[in-house]
């Protein structure tokens, strides 16, 4: 979908920075777990996985600035929700309204502090990495190991 191979290229290894990260916070979670005293907060757990989502994303957020720079679809207005309102009869969503709901779960997140679960924050991130897949921006990564 989208034109600019050298903008396609920095998108996809954002994407790979993403699931790297992740999966480098969850064994670095599980091995201080086994540790001395061999305890990690769930509430540590959860930090760390609600900045991966946010992570995720910042990347959504730039591929549709790029599709919206690009004409696929048009919004004036520079923000995620717009842009996502704005592509949604345009791009070919899998499931608009997960990955909407996880929107807002990231609003709560970056400008409350609002914390959601780990559990959701795979969810999420896994819907995100879903739409891009469908759209032909990424190939499907390795399973997370959780």
């Amino acid at each position: 979908m989208i034109k600019d191979r050298s903008r396609l290229v920095v998108y996809q290894k954002e994407w790979n920075s993403v699931r790297e990260f992740q999966n480098k916070i969850q064994r670095h979670l599980s091995a201080a777990s086994t540790g001395i005293g061999g305890v990690v907060s769930h509430d540590l757990r959860d930090i760390s996985h609600n900045l991966v989502l946010l992570f995720a994303f910042s990347v959504l957020e730039d591929v549709l600035k790029q599709m919206e720079a690009e004409g696929i679809f048009n919004e004036k207005r520079n923000v995620l929700g717009k842009l996502m309102n704005s592509s949604r009869t345009v791009i070919p969503w899998s499931d608009y309204d997960l990955v909407d709901e996880a929107r807002e779960k990231r609003n709560g997140i970056a400008h409350e502090q609002n914390l959601i679960y780990r559990v959701d924050c795979w969810k999420y991130v896994n819907a995100i990495e879903n739409e891009l897949v469908s759209w032909r921006l990424i190939q499907k990564q390795k399973s997370f190991k959780h």
